[in-house]
Order: C-alpha cells, then sequence, then structure tokens
C-alpha cells in the first residue's frame, strides 16, 4: 500500500525509539515501544478523496480497535518524541525540532500537523 494513511504510518515509525517499524496482516506498520499499540494504514483507494485514516490496536489487541485520523496520531506522536528528545534542550530548539518535524510531515503527506500555530 502507498497511499496517504500508509504515508502517515511510515512517518510515525520512524519517531525512534518511541516507535519502530512491525509487519503485520500484510502491512508495513508502526508499533509503539511505550505501550505495543499497533497502528496500521487503512485502504482508502475505494474513497473520492484520501483522509488518512488509520487502524489502532491498543496495546496490540486486535479487539480493541480504533479508527482514527492519522494526522491526529502522527501531531501527538511529534509532540511526545520532540518532548522525549528535548531533555537537556531550551525551549527555543523544541520549537524549531517541532518545526522541523512539521515540514517533514507536510512534505511526505501534503497534509499539516496539529501543533501550536505559533511554532509552525
Amino acid at each position: 500500500m502507498s497511499g496517504l494513511s500508509q504515508r502517515i504510518v511510515d512517518f510515525i515509525a520512524q519517531l525512534q525509539p518511541l516507535y519502530t517499524y512491525q509487519h503485520a496482516d500484510g502491512y508495513e506498520c508502526a508499533l509503539s515501544l511505550i505501550d505495543g499499540s499497533l497502528i496500521m494504514p487503512l485502504d482508502e483507494s475505494h474513497a473520492e478523496q484520501e483522509e488518512g485514516w488509520v487502524a489502532v490496536f491498543w496495546q496490540g489487541d486486535s479487539r480493541r480497535r480504533s479508527e482514527v485520523p492519522g494526522v491526529h496520531l502522527a501531531s501527538q506522536a511529534v509532540l511526545r518524541y520532540v518532548e522525549l528528545r528535548g531533555i537537556g534542550h531550551e525551549p527555543v530548539e523544541l520549537g524549531i525540532e517541532r518545526v522541523r518535524l512539521a515540514e517533514r510531515f507536510r512534505h511526505s503527506t501534503g497534509m499539516s500537523l496539529y501543533l501550536e500555530p505559533a511554532l509552525v
């Protein structure tokens, strides 16, 4: 799969050490190394316009599945990633890192993350 949903999942999976890649059910997914939740792309090829929805299997449990807008999940993942990587850094450096990641996300997906407006 190479649609918007997959590009969002790929972006999240690159936010290591919070996430990593995981192959599941024939899909390249993102696995949370914090709680074991699995983020799987959804096939939106039938839709008139892709919206980037993803499936989340909370703590990897197939019975606890939610479908959410991938941009919301990616926004939260970026904030947590910057918080983790920013330990010991100045707030301005954290803002620069958020902007850098937001630009990378926009370049990869064509969508904008939901971050503080003053920072992006």
